[in-house]
């Protein structure tokens, strides 16, 4: 007579990628996913960004940024010579050079200067968000590939799993007959030898 089977634990399976993205094993304990060096790194720059283009929205410290630096720099410059060349040598070669004149030029030019420098904070900002936004679409990118292939091993080992089973399932049915039918004859047996 035939021994039933015990079910089967649920069984190991990966899914890889090629060294694409990196490979993903399920078993009993769950998913692991190990990722390629690129894609860890991927990773790894996307978070740091993300994180410092955080931070510096969030303290308006220009300071630190060096984009902005050069930017201010630059603007700074440009203003000087516009204001040389644009107030102060416009009134020098009308001579125009009183006060009331330079006073007005003066502040017309400020009110100039101003605007460019508010630009020139919205420029920051606006380099800021897009910073932002294109790191949390490489993060929801590599998410993605990381999900994917974490189904990929679960669907795996849920085939074979289920494979398993269904074949231990079978197995112990035919056992069971089989063992029946060991009984039955065994029973006609017994029953012929005592008629």
């Amino acid at each position: 007579m035939g021994k039933a089977s015990k079910a089967p634990g649920y069984a190991t399976a990966s899914y890889g990628t090629g060294g694409l993205f990196g490979e993903s094993t399920t078993g009993k304990k769950g998913t692991t996913f190990t990722g390629t060096e690129a894609m860890n790194t991927a990773g790894n720059n996307a978070w740091s960004g993300l994180n410092n283009s955080l931070q510096g929205m969030a303290s308006n410290d220009y300071s630190n940024d060096a984009n902005f630096k050069v930017y201010q720099d630059n603007f700074n410059r440009q203003m000087q010579q516009a204001y040389d060349t644009n107030v102060l040598g416009n009134l020098t070669d009308r001579g125009l050079m009183r006060s009331s004149g330079l006073q007005a030029a003066t502040n017309s030019f400020n009110n100039t200067m101003q605007q460019g420098l508010s630009d020139l904070y919205y420029s920051y900002y606006n380099r800021q968000t897009n910073n932002l936004a294109n790191y949390q679409n490489v993060l929801n990118n590599l998410y993605s590939y990381i999900t994917g292939v974490n189904t990929g091993s679960q669907n795996n080992a849920n085939n074979v799993s289920n494979y398993n089973l269904n074949a231990t399932s079978l197995n112990n049915a035919a056992t069971a007959q089989n063992n029946a039918l060991y009984a039955n004859i065994a029973n006609t047996a017994a029953g012929i030898a005592f008629a």
